[in-house]
């Protein structure tokens, strides 16, 4: 694989992607020497790394272009966005649902998933590409004129 083709928001994205997979079998919370990881700790926990992974994923197939993917007027770098954005969205609602005995996996899970957020959004820049907003939308057939 050759790196060079990573821009600098693949690269953090993909970054953040990687230190959420070690993450999800680290320690999310614990007491008198029992933790639970984040597979343990609730669907909010796995399912928000897993979407913010899944964004991460895109980036680097994009970038090695493993696969491409685009759906309806969204690229790749927003896809990406959106899905890392959705899974720090759940993972830090998961710390509010439950902010009692947490580790530092949980810690690190917020952090790695905003780090591929913020990377995934970095490439967008990158690509010219700017926020999705309704209009891109429309061609998954509920945005309709009457």
């Amino acid at each position: 694989m050759d790196f060079s083709k990573l821009s600098n928001g693949q690269k953090v994205g993909v970054l953040g992607g990687i230190v959420l997979i070690v993450n999800l079998f680290l320690p999310w919370y614990g007491i008198l020497g029992v933790t639970i990881n984040a597979f343990d700790s609730g669907f909010l926990a796995w399912f928000g790394s897993l979407l913010a992974i899944a964004g991460a994923v895109i980036l680097a197939g994009k970038a090695f272009d493993w696969f491409k993917v685009e759906a309806g007027a969204l690229k790749a770098e927003q896809i990406a966005f959106l899905l890392a954005a959705a899974g720090t969205v759940l993972v830090v609602l998961r710390w509010i649902t439950e902010s009692d005995i947490t580790k530092f996996g949980l810690y690190l899970g917020i952090v790695a998933a905003a780090v591929t957020a913020a990377g995934a959004f970095m490439a967008m820049r990158e690509s010219g590409l700017s926020m999705p907003d309704a209009d891109d939308f429309k061609s998954f057939g509920g945005g309709g004129d009457e």
